[in-house]
């Protein structure tokens, strides 16, 4: 019951993490799409899919099984693996960054250099340093120091809108200010990030992270991260070429309105992360179940709270006034926000299948779903902007019900009731207090 009371007063620090660290991202996508033009939001729409791509290797490769390994590890000496994976985890971010090359490559049909040379080179920034500071906010929240990740993200958030506006007073060009002021606000929380760590940690620094190890399992999961980032670049590109580069940028308004869903999404999962993964260790069915039911319920009232106020272009909703292209096709903004509910209904799931060391089948799940992904894309002709929330519906449903079968095979003797007990499944959960 302890440890039950502390993820529940955490979750409110989680819950601001994500809204402040997404309204960043907000302030971003909404300086990109009122300040370009049509053709050049459906550009920025590519870019942030290459960014996307980008950030695959570091968050998987190295930066993800650091954050299992340190659910493992007691929490007082949680942090202290930190100074470690952020050196590990730089160097596979600025590989990553070369995922802009795709996006220079796709879009210099579509606009001016300049506009492709100030995307690029400010999405290579924000590649390598957006999954490091990601990194450190999640091991705040496995630390159970949820309130100091919170307060990372306010930082992140000021700095956002401080560097937009200044950006704007200067008259600077406007492709250089969404993905260049995210960056900036990047490198600001995170060295406010790396003092907090410095005032926090007591005592050496924890060197049991070991690259070799670390990326012998992050491989599988690069493979299946890989999957949604690809095939999302590569519906991206297609509905540029199927419909057209406006229709891509209404779809990227969209995104931007459903955003929301995902906040707190992001919110919920940052502080039920770890007491998921910990379930799936220790096949823990029923501490797995109970706290999917409850993450899958406010997600799914959310979203249903959502759609009735942003879903369309009426009197009451300020999203209308805020991101009017998002409306401009009726309908759109509904069905990616139905996209984003049902892409969220797989963050706990995939948690629990890490905790269970189920890497490869995780890679084998979401590749064998990415083709419905780009079926929905390939539908742009027809649909144009719907082609885009679609392919995730498709996608992410399709991975919903194959992960689903894939955790019953993991908690089937806990479900038979032949291994753990309630008594070793209490004091197993006991550290996330």
């Amino acid at each position: 019951m302890s440890s039950q009371r502390g993820y529940k007063r955490r979750l409110p620090a989680g819950i601001v993490d994500a809204g402040f660290a997404s309204l960043a991202t907000f302030a971003v996508g909404l300086s990109a799409v009122t300040l370009l033009g049509d053709a050049d939001r459906g550009v920025y729409a590519v870019f942030f899919s290459a960014f996307m791509l980008g950030t695959v290797l570091p968050r998987n490769l190295i930066l993800t099984p650091v954050e299992v390994e340190a659910v493992a590890v007691p929490v007082v000496s949680r942090l202290a693996l930190l100074p470690r994976s952020l050196v590990l985890g730089l160097g596979p971010a600025l590989l990553g960054a070369l995922a802009v090359a795709f996006a220079v490559a796709v879009t210099t049909q579509y606009t001016t250099a300049d506009v492709v040379i100030a995307l690029a080179v400010t999405t290579a920034v924000t590649t390598v340093l957006s999954p490091l500071q990601d990194h450190v906010r999640k091991m705040f929240h496995i630390a159970t120091l949820s309130w100091r990740a919170a307060a990372v993200s306010i930082v992140q958030f000021v700095s956002v809108v401080g560097t937009i506006a200044m950006m704007m007073a200067l008259d600077v060009a406007v492709a250089w200010i969404p993905f260049g002021a995210l960056a900036i606000a990047n490198a600001v929380s995170l060295a406010v990030s790396r003092l907090i760590v410095h005032l926090t940690v007591s005592g050496s620094v924890l060197d049991r992270l070991n690259f070799r190890e670390l990326a012998s399992r992050g491989k599988w999961l690069v493979v299946q991260a890989s999957a949604s980032a690809v095939t999302g670049f590569a519906v991206a590109a297609i509905i540029a070429s199927l419909a057209s580069p406006d229709a891509l940028g209404y779809a990227e308004s969209a995104r931007v309105v459903a955003q929301p869903i995902l906040v707190l999404a992001a919110g919920l999962t940052a502080v039920l992360a770890p007491r998921s993964m910990k379930a799936g260790m220790d096949r823990d069915a029923r501490t797995a179940r109970n706290t999917n039911n409850v993450y899958l319920a406010i997600i799914g009232l959310a979203g249903i709270g959502y759609i009735s106020i942003a879903g369309w272009d009426w009197l009451l909703n300020p999203m209308s006034y805020i991101v009017p292209s998002a409306y401009v096709v009726p309908g759109l903004v509904v069905v990616t926000i139905a996209a984003n509910v049902v892409v969220s209904g797989l963050f706990l799931q995939v948690n629990e299948l890490l905790g269970a060391h189920k890497e490869t089948a995780l890679a084998r799940i979401a590749w064998s779903v990415s083709p419905l992904m780009l079926l929905g894309g390939l539908t742009a002709g027809t649909t144009g902007a719907f082609a885009r929330p679609i392919g995730s519906i498709a996608q992410a449903g399709g991975r919903f019900l194959m992960q689903a079968y894939a955790l019953r095979g993991v908690y089937r003797s806990d479900l038979d009731g032949t291994e753990i007990g309630d008594d070793q499944v209490a004091s197993n959960h006991a550290d996330l207090e």
